[in-house]
C-alpha cells in the first residue's frame, strides 16, 4: 500500500477513484542528501510527503544559517507561505538524509479538491493540524530553558539526534552547539 495514501486515510475515508487519481498524479522520487527542494526567491509549487529520510527548512540571518524546522518521515512539507499564497519563498528546503518523497503540485491538488470533496476535507484537517502543532510548540517555547526546549524536541522527534546534524538542532532550538552538547552530556 502506498504510504501517502495510508497517511491520507488517517484523516478521511478515501474513495477508490480519488486514491487511483492521486497515485497517477503523484511524483515519486529518490532525493539525495544535500539537494535543495526550494530556494529563497522561488515559489513553492509542490506539497511533499516524506516516505523516508529527513528534511530541514532554513534561512540566512546576518550571514548565519538558521534552521527553522526539521521534518522526519511521515511528514508533509512545503514552504507554507509561498505555497499557499503563491509568493516567493523566504526560506530554503534542504534534504539532510537521502530521502524518498511523494509530491503533487498545487494545481493538481486544486483539481483533486474540485473532483473529490473528501480531499478538500483532508487539506483542511492537514492545515489545521500543522497550525495547531506549530502554535502549541512555539507558545511555550519562548519561555523554556534550553534543556526544556531540547526535551520538547525529543518528545516530538525522539530520534532526531541520530538523524540530524547537531548544529542544525542547536540552530532550530535557538541555542549554541556548546549548550546543546552540555545538555546532552547530562
Amino acid at each position: 500500500m502506498d504510504p501517502f495514501i495510508n497517511y491520507i486515510k488517517l484523516y478521511i475515508d478515501l474513495s477508490h477513484e480519488a486514491e487511483t487519481e492521486i497515485q497517477q498524479l503523484a511524483l515519486y522520487e529518490e532525493v539525495a542528501k544535500g539537494h535543495q527542494l526550494l530556494e529563497v526567491g522561488k515559489t513553492a509549487r509542490r506539497l511533499y510527503f516524506i516516505v523516508s529520510g529527513t528534511i530541514r527548512t532554513f534561512f540566512y540571518q546576518k550571514g548565519k544559517d538558521v534552521t527553522y524546522w526539521i521534518y522526519p518521515e511521515n511528514s508533509v512539507i512545503t514552504s507554507w507561505h509561498s505555497y499557499l499564497l503563491k509568493k516567493p519563498s523566504a526560506e530554503y528546503i534542504e534534504v539532510i538524509e537521502d530521502s524518498m518523497l511523494i509530491s503533487l503540485s498545487y494545481d493538481e491538488w486544486q483539481d483533486l479538491y474540485s473532483k473529490y470533496p473528501e480531499l478538500e476535507r483532508f487539506g483542511r484537517l492537514l492545515f489545521q493540524e500543522q497550525i495547531a502543532l506549530l502554535d502549541d510548540f512555539y507558545k511555550g517555547y519562548y519561555f523554556m530553558t534550553a534543556k526544556e526546549k531540547y526535551e520538547l524536541l525529543l518528545q516530538f522527534f525522539p530520534d532526531i539526534t541520530l538523524r540530524a546534524n547537531l548544529g542544525y538542532i542547536a540552530s532550530m532550538l535557538g541555542i549554541s552547539q556548546e549548550t546543546l552538547s552540555r545538555i546532552r552530556g547530562k
